[in-house]
């Protein structure tokens, strides 16, 4: 019988390894049974586009179905029966009358109360960038949220770094640089659920995500995403998919 060389034997070796690699047996290819979500995106200050063009490829990776809406009016308590996460990436305020007249709150008091009812009867809710509690104080909306819009300073570069490095959701990140918008957003829970934190180049600081559980529901809120950099970028998109994952129990 003729031997095989060890030349031979490690070629084989690695066509074997790059075959099963590209066999990707990935949990989240072995059913079409994957959950869905909403995504209310867009307003004045941020392009639906880059919103849409930034966070596609997160759910793509995990195999989610996501509706992609900017109509706030769309947002229900109808609609979101037919999904398992919710997502939102725009703010509070609208201009009806035109950029010249003041401005309006978009959102309800029937549509916090929709949210409140999705999250607590177990759905799943990522809050992005400038969706902070920027609705009156004591609505169910600032309620759920933990955290409240602080201002923020013209785009820079600063840092973000993982303060939590144990949850799921910092699973592979590092901390990392990015010129993004820097919110000084405000945080209302335990230490324990703060994830990240920005850090400016003269150490001002604050909350840059956390996570939190109400009764069967999930909530989780990413601050990264005003620039194409902030939101591209490799640890941003590492966030947002271990959020995904995390969110809808798929881990």
């Amino acid at each position: 019988m003729r031997r095989l060389t060890p030349f031979f034997l490690t070629a084989l070796f690695l066509f074997a390894a790059g075959f099963l690699a590209a066999q990707n047996t990935s949990r989240v290819y072995q059913s079409h049974e994957r959950p869905r979500a909403l995504a209310l995106i867009g307003d004045r200050y941020h392009s639906p586009v880059h919103i849409r063009d930034g966070m596609a490829p997160a759910f793509l990776r995990e195999n989610i179905p996501v509706v992609f809406i900017e109509n706030d009016k769309a947002l229900t308590a109808e609609a979101l029966k037919d999904f398992d996460l919710l997502v939102i990436y725009k703010d509070g305020m609208i201009w009806p009358n035109g950029f010249e007249q003041p401005h309006v709150k978009w959102m309800t008091e029937g549509q916090q109360q929709a949210i409140w009812d999705f999250v607590h009867r177990g759905g799943a809710f990522l809050a992005m960038h400038n969706s902070h509690g920027i609705y009156p104080p004591g609505g169910l909306y600032y309620k759920l949220f933990g955290g409240d819009y602080g201002g923020h300073p013209p785009p820079a570069t600063f840092t973000v770094r993982v303060e939590d490095k144990n949850h799921p959701i910092t699973q592979g990140v590092e901390g990392y640089e990015i010129f993004d918008e820097q919110h000084t957003s405000k945080f209302y829970l335990d230490d324990k659920h703060l994830l990240l934190r920005n850090i400016a180049r003269d150490n001002s600081a604050a909350a840059a995500g956390w996570w939190r559980e109400l009764e069967k529901g999930r909530f989780v809120y990413l601050s990264p995403g005003h620039t194409p950099e902030g939101l591209g970028h490799q640890m941003t998109q590492r966030l947002i998919r271990n959020s995904l994952r995390w969110l809808l129990r798929l881990d």
